[in-house]
């Protein structure tokens, strides 16, 4: 018996990293030119980006189903296996509901923490990392959701976009509609904060979005886990990690790729920032 982590595709884990600690990573559905593809398996991020790009109509998300919850949670109970399942914020999507709902669906009391991270992305990544390395310290899988929740408020994730343009036509503004006045003018700099996108800062400038972003993360400083993240434009994002280094060793650092889930709201040359700040001692570093 083990305690297995679960999560959504909107968790832009690198595929090595879900391998390595047995993370089951549950497909958003990302629908373009009137076909469904499962994010992740069945759609790659560069035919997505593509497809973005030049296609007409704005591609539309959906969550994975109550049904493909239950047949993940069936598996993994039926191998005598207890589960924390950690997903994109409640607020940004319905991926928490489909859980509960599987959840419910099982009967009294199955051996299942279902998480809101209030994240996305690379961020809610990071916390179900925390997750995986937790659970392979204890034989409680309650303890971990406890660990989990008390860690998420350490978790962090910035945001420097090309355009609001995406996230606007996508639904998934929140807060940051505060900057749509100045929406053709500026590389806006979002940040995660209670389940939503909120506006932080306007630079008139890439350059300056960068020192930026650079800024708001070293303002937290000291930090446990790292990581950067891209959808189409690798070579800034190589710079961004130069200019984060000192933070962790190089070899420490995530280097991740915007989704199709999250890539359809972010859009292209968008860049991000996750970082979780130490908060006490870590029980389980990376290796």
């Amino acid at each position: 018996m083990a305690i297995r982590v679960v999560t959504d595709s909107t968790s832009d884990l690198p595929a090595e990293l879900v391998q390595r600690w047995h993370i089951t990573v549950l497909p958003c559905y990302v629908m373009a030119d009137d076909v469904s593809y499962k994010d992740g398996v069945d759609l790659s991020h560069d035919q997505f980006y593509s497809m973005l790009t030049s296609g007409s109509r704005l591609p539309t998300t959906a969550q994975p189903s109550a049904a493909d919850f239950q047949q993940v949670y069936e598996e993994l109970l039926g191998q005598g296996h207890q589960v924390v399942s950690i997903h994109v914020s409640g607020k940004l999507s319905g991926t928490l509901n489909s859980a509960e709902q599987a959840k419910a669906s099982l009967g009294e009391s199955p051996a299942i923490e279902i998480i809101d991270s209030q994240l996305a992305s690379i961020p809610l990544g990071l916390a179900v990392l925390a997750a995986a390395e937790q659970a392979e310290q204890t034989d409680s899988y309650q303890q971990v959701a406890e660990k989990v929740r008390k860690d998420l408020p350490l978790t962090h994730g910035f945001f420097l976009l090309d355009t609001l343009e995406y996230l606007q036509k996508g639904g998934r503004i929140g807060r940051a509609q505060a900057f749509i006045g100045s929406i053709l003018s500026v590389k806006p700099i979002l940040k995660l904060q209670d389940g939503e996108a909120h506006p932080v800062e306007r630079p008139r400038s890439w350059d300056r979005g960068m020192r930026r972003l650079v800024e708001l993360v070293r303002e937290l400083a000291p930090v446990r886990r790292l990581a950067v993240m891209y959808s189409t434009d690798p070579e800034r994002a190589a710079a961004l990690r130069e200019q984060l280094s000192g933070l962790l060793p190089p070899d420490q650092v995530i280097n991740a790729r915007f989704g199709p889930t999250l890539g359809t709201y972010m859009g292209p040359n968008a860049l991000g920032v996750a970082l979780t700040q130490t908060g006490g001692p870590d029980p389980a570093q990376a290796p």
